[in-house]
């Protein structure tokens, strides 16, 4: 395979060229973007520090989160320590700093947007002829490419052109804002009865992300961002939105049958949030996304670009669906009221959240480890709250 070309620059595009031009593939990338925030969280799990070690960089700057404060329906809250640190990151800044990489490692950066493609030989198979457009609107050919990947997002052309839309039922909506002044030291979750959704504050270096999302057309947009609006107002005041600089944006969801999704055909696939590769409960893209370019480089390294599919489904698929199925269930308000209540008791509870933050909880195996420290989790739960001053009643201390 001579030449690959990728179409995007995200997390998952930029990685994937990385891998690729490391392994001395003739890469071109797609990117018009230079500096720019999306609308999410902006956060890093301890485990995509493990699978991508190059992100502990000090030219990437980032905040470290040792805590997480989760707030139930209604208004129960509990503070958990964090075992293993988030980062969080400004998009703009990561998103310069794998653009960098990818060049770095030679892959071929350009400027300009796609606005068609197809295959060459006016056929159905490779090799493709990408056209794309400057700043200025003029327009230039670049051809010929052996192998094509998508990667411009879910609401990107390229996904429509190559698999088809993605179902209204499985999108989810976000809004929110970037709130200037940061006064925030902890990752906040606040969830609600009115959605089956979650809100959110993520501090991050120079600016504090806020959001709350929800599937597509369980609410208007307008009575998402009075809740959220509220909750802002009554944590950090009336004023607190005067300079916030607000946005929307349309977050995929995985599929809850995996094995129906269509990721790749003759001489393309998608990675990113164009595979969507995104976690079906947290929202969470970014780790997924660059797991599904190291995927994809992976198989075409290997010289078999048709087990990317394989692959795919097995390191990711499989918990997706889990996931997918139960979100209903997760997000009862029932279910979080007493998940909340035992973190604020059970430090066992709290570590097993912790986890999952954390990336090394698996929502499959999330139930028997809960149901194995059953025993412990009661324990705590049911004995005397500590005094004002820390310290456990007489009883607990000989029990």
């Amino acid at each position: 395979m001579r030449r690959i070309a990728i179409i995007g620059g995200g997390p998952g595009g930029a990685h994937c060229a990385s891998r690729l031009a490391e392994a001395g593939r003739d890469v071109t990338l797609f990117e018009p973007r230079t500096r720019f925030e999306k609308p999410c969280g902006g956060g890093l799990p301890a485990r995509s520090l493990d699978s991508f070690p190059f992100l502990d960089d000090a030219r990437l700057p980032a905040r470290t989160l040792r805590t997480c404060q989760v707030i139930a329906p209604s208004g129960a809250a509990a503070t958990i320590p964090l075992r293993e640190p988030l980062r969080v990151f400004r998009r703009a800044d990561l998103h310069q700093f794998l653009l960098g990489r990818a060049t770095a490692a030679g892959a071929r950066l350009v400027r300009e947007r796609v606005v068609a493609f197809g295959p060459a030989g006016g056929g159905s198979a490779p090799p493709w002829t990408i056209t794309s457009i400057d700043a200025g609107g003029r327009r230039a050919a670049h051809a010929p490419f052996d192998f094509l990947i998508a990667a411009d997002g879910a609401g990107g052309f390229s996904r429509r052109r190559l698999a088809g839309g993605i179902p209204a039922a499985e999108l989810t909506q976000a809004v929110g804002y970037y709130l200037p002044e940061p006064t925030e030291q902890t990752a906040v979750l606040k969830f609600c009865a009115e959605v089956p959704g979650y809100l959110w504050v993520f501090p991050r270096v120079d600016h504090d992300a806020a959001g709350i999302c929800g599937p597509l057309g369980a609410m208007p947009v307008a009575a998402l961002r009075t809740i959220l609006d509220r909750f802002l107002a009554e944590r950090y005041g009336p004023g607190c939105l005067a300079r916030a600089t607000a946005y929307a944006a349309l977050i995929p969801g995985a599929p809850v049958n995996p094995q129906g999704l269509r990721l790749q055909g003759e001489g393309w696939a998608l990675v990113g949030d164009t595979s969507r590769s995104v976690d079906p409960l947290t929202r969470e893209g970014i780790h997924y996304a660059m797991e599904s370019g190291e995927l994809l480089a992976g198989a075409l390294i290997a010289g078999a670009p048709e087990t990317y599919s394989t692959l795919w489904r097995r390191n990711m698929g499989r918990e997706f669906s889990w996931a997918g199925r139960h979100a209903a269930e997760f997000f009862a308000p029932r279910t979080i009221e007493r998940l909340v209540a035992l973190c604020a008791r059970s430090p066992r509870t709290a570590g097993i959240l912790s986890d999952l933050v954390s990336g090394r909880q698996r929502y499959r195996t999330l139930a028997l480890r809960l149901l194995a420290n059953g025993p412990v989790i009661a324990w705590q739960a049911i004995r005397p709250a500590p005094r004002p001053d820390g310290q456990l009643r007489s009883w607990q201390l000989k029990h």
